[in-house]
């Protein structure tokens, strides 16, 4: 039987690159959460996952373009995010027998009752993942949690879903000093804004108290204690000396990069980055989205 903190877990997220894997370890600190492992399951709100399943039945129910959409969502789970190496996946907390059966049962009911379905083989896989890990209360960081809050919300209502934002020039500039992602850093700001948008749209979908928006540069730099603060309560629990011990010694400043795209790149580079993001802010602040420091 599922356990009350387990109907309550924390779905942290962003536009990638954003400071949602350092929020994710911040709140792993804290002797009553626990990350997932794989600290990302991806399974429920990446691409083609069971939230984009749900949506599409919700939206056209009975539908043969539901049925497609919970069949890739069951593809993607067994071949894509159950084993994604050797000790990153799913089958670290369950067999590949588990995860067919469940499947499966997901499948035949989905048709007639895609929230319950939904709802079940999720709770199912997350079980297994907390009883490994002895987790009363999971946390998330699939960075789609963001951009995917309302379409989360009919399969954990309770859950609390924190998005954290940073200046789309220094995420843009941290995708391209990576092996995955956008590596054309003008790529990264169209694909920055197109989530920022996107989050900014699911968070006014979801009820205004299950989602929280922190920028990275409070957490990090301009008021550390306080956004913890603001952190810890939004999510119900107390601040506690583990987090805070963890926080000072491995999250700082420097380590966050600030304004790293105008070293990465040459003035002209940057001239046309500062151009683009400039124009990107504008259309962003027209729509209402609040647009990080």
């Amino acid at each position: 039987m599922t356990t009350p903190g387990l109907e309550r877990p924390i779905l942290v997220g962003g536009t990638g690159r954003s400071g949602s894997t350092i929020v994710g370890h911040l709140l792993d600190h804290h002797p009553d959460l626990t990350l997932t492992r794989p600290m990302e399951v991806r399974f429920i709100a990446g691409a083609h996952g069971l939230a984009d399943a749900l949506a599409t039945a919700l939206a056209s129910p009975h539908s043969e373009m539901s049925a497609d959409a919970a069949a890739l969502a069951v593809d993607r789970l067994r071949n894509r995010w159950f084993q994604r190496a050797e000790h990153v996946g799913l089958h670290e907390s369950m067999t590949r027998a588990d995860v067919d059966a469940w499947s499966d049962e997901y499948l035949a009911t989905f048709g007639d009752e895609p929230v319950e379905a939904t709802r079940l083989l999720t709770r199912r896989i997350m079980a297994r993942i907390a009883d490994r890990l002895g987790a009363s209360r999971l946390v998330d960081t699939t960075p789609a949690n963001a951009r995917k809050a309302d379409r989360l919300e009919p399969i954990y209502p309770e859950s609390s879903v924190v998005i954290v934002t940073r200046d789309g020039r220094d995420v843009s500039a941290s995708f391209v000093s990576q092996s995955f992602g956008p590596d054309d850093v003008f790529v990264a700001l169209d694909q920055w804004e197109r989530r920022m948008l996107r989050s900014h749209l699911a968070a006014r979908a979801s009820r205004p108290e299950r989602v929280l928006s922190i920028e990275l540069v409070d957490l990090v730099v301009r008021d550390r204690a306080g956004a913890l603060a603001r952190l810890c309560d939004f999510v119900e629990v107390p601040v506690d000396p583990t987090m805070v011990e963890w926080f000072d010694a491995n999250v700082t400043a420097d380590g966050m990069h600030p304004g790293r795209w105008r070293r990465d790149f040459d003035a002209d580079t940057c001239a046309r980055i500062d151009e683009q993001y400039e124009a990107m802010c504008a259309r962003l602040t027209a729509e209402g989205v609040p647009i990080p420091s």
